[in-house]
């Protein structure tokens, strides 16, 4: 699906958001955008959405986008359909996305696939995951093999998908197979998989790593080296694994700092811990 040509606010708006590190140059990106919408910039509407998003702003997104979808813009079904999966608008949320997969959207088909796992649906996820896998998607290989490794239950299957998609393309295949190795006792082999996927900029290997660790090597101080290096190198969720691991191992101060601040850009998953279980560390 090819992407609408920017517009000169959908540029410059695009622009500020690439080099955003603070709240207020981010604001003046979403202003931009939303001139840019109301002009009716056709590539505006997504930039807007990520400009919400990486603020946690799910129903101005919703709400922008949702007309939109409805009026035609299949584009940006798989935006929506993400949405309102994270709204807990499930119905809704498969529909957005059955107009995205219906446009043969690779990424989508992977978001898809999630969905239905977190949906307990795996016979379906795993069909999906093969769809996504068949038009090219970097990250579906990884996430068919975790999904036969973790919701299955089935070594033998995670194992053949991982290294038979592995691939320095899909640099995530590594992580994948890194976690059956893990899973079989292959320490040291999965090991070096992990440090080949950091080497090739796999999109959360540090955390993996870091994970890898924790749970495989008890080595606590190696693993807090590798959570603040994805936090610095803005890894995906990084703001929530390292604020999550400095709350399970007693440092609640900075561990609040960390999370607050991966809230603040949109990390659901920080503000679902602030909102619960920090509060009852925080607690007299």
């Amino acid at each position: 699906m090819s992407e609408p040509d920017l517009g000169p606010l959908s540029r410059h708006g695009s622009e500020l958001l690439d080099n955003s590190t603070d709240q207020a140059p981010h604001e003046r990106a979403i202003e931009v955008l939303e001139q840019a919408v109301a002009a009716g910039e056709p590539a505006a509407a997504r930039l807007l959405a990520r400009g919400y998003l990486d603020q946690g702003r799910l129903i101005e997104a919703q709400e922008l986008l949702a007309p939109l979808v409805a009026a035609g813009r299949d584009d940006l079904a798989d935006v929506l359909a993400d949405v309102l999966a994270d709204l807990g608008l499930t119905e809704d949320a498969e529909s957005a996305y059955l107009v995205a997969v219906a446009a043969g959207d690779s990424k989508a088909m992977n978001n898809f696939a999630l969905f239905l796992a977190e949906q307990s649906r795996f016979d379906e996820a795993v069909e999906m995951f093969e769809r996504a896998v068949e038009l090219g998607d970097t990250l579906a290989p990884a996430n068919l093999a975790r999904t036969h490794l973790h919701d299955r239950r089935d070594v033998v299957s995670a194992l053949a998908v991982a290294e038979q998609h592995l691939d320095t393309a899909r640099p995530t295949t590594y992580c994948a197979l890194a976690e059956v190795y893990a899973e079989l006792g292959r320490l040291d082999e999965a090991e070096q998989l992990l440090r080949t996927a950091i080497d090739l900029d796999a999109q959360q290997a540090h955390i993996d790593y870091a994970e890898f660790l924790h749970r495989h090597r008890n080595d606590l101080v190696a693993a807090e080296r590798e959570y603040r290096l994805a936090a610095e190198l803005g890894e995906p969720a990084a703001g929530y694994h390292l604020g999550a691991f400095l709350l399970d191992h007693g440092d609640e101060d900075e561990a609040a700092d960390v999370l607050e601040k991966a809230a603040s850009w949109g990390d659901l998953d920080a503000r679902r811990l602030l909102d619960t279980e920090f509060e009852l560390v925080a607690e007299p």
